[in-house]
């Protein structure tokens, strides 16, 4: 049995109980209450984090993080043969094929099979007994891409930050569900560099890493708050599903 355990949703990264892990962050941060006063006040605050190419339909399952992979296997493997094949009795044809082509024990063939899935093909190839059958963390996980993720692959998350705190955060489907004042907007490597504490948010939007929609006047005046927001990202506890 694997020694390793996998984190609490709210730990993985970019899902949206890590947004209100990284909300109830800001609102702790002294520095940013102090950087931030004013922000917000006679003009729209509200922020929209604009994570594009999130890589659902290059990453396969076994690409996932190494613990929620190890709880997949283990989870198959206390199940009887008969109720694995009840699982499979109601899968997809290919995938039943695909199945029972493969060698090993009946966990294994069914552990190979979801591993080489994309998370793109996990959410849409999935079928109710399958589903029940996964660790609730990697059902939690495949919920999220499924409610919070736009059709091509964005995440949008609205922030609606106003003189020195997070009053709440949401994500959109689309860009034009709420109106905002800003949109900070890169591709999910970038975000996930900022994350891990390996960029400085200005210099990589000087850089062009990011794009900023709104006024790059304004976001050089809180430049110190803008640098606290990527900081505190980066204490956030995070463990990166891609």
């Amino acid at each position: 049995m694997s020694t390793q355990k996998h984190r609490p949703i709210e730990q993985y990264f970019p899902t949206e109980p890590w947004l209100e892990q990284y909300r109830a962050a800001i609102n702790d941060s002294d520095a940013y209450a102090d950087h931030s006063a004013g922000w917000g006040v006679d003009f729209d605050g509200t922020f929209v984090f604009q994570i594009e190419d999130v890589p659902i339909e290059s990453t396969t399952v076994a690409e996932l993080p190494s613990e929620l992979v190890e709880a997949t296997e283990e989870e198959f493997a206390t199940l009887s043969d008969d109720q694995l094949e009840a699982i499979l009795d109601d899968a997809p044809a290919e995938v039943r094929e695909s199945v029972e082509s493969r060698s090993g024990s009946f966990d294994e063939r069914l552990s190979a099979e979801v591993e080489e899935m994309t998370m793109k093909q996990l959410s849409e190839r999935t079928w109710p007994e399958l589903r029940a059958a996964l660790p609730e963390i990697v059902t939690d996980l495949i919920t999220q891409l499924e409610e919070n993720m736009a059709d091509d692959g964005t995440i949008y998350a609205y922030l609606d930050l106003y003189d020195g705190k997070c009053n709440g955060i949401d994500t959109l489907l689309d860009i034009d569900d709420r109106e905002y004042g800003f949109r900070l907007i890169g591709e999910y490597g970038k975000w996930a560099k900022l994350v891990r504490g390996e960029g400085d948010v200005i210099n990589m939007l000087m850089a062009g890493e990011f794009e900023i929609d709104g006024s790059m006047q304004k976001v050089l005046q809180y430049s110190e708050a803008a640098v606290d927001l990527a900081e505190i990202s980066a204490d956030v506890e995070s463990r990166f599903i891609f």
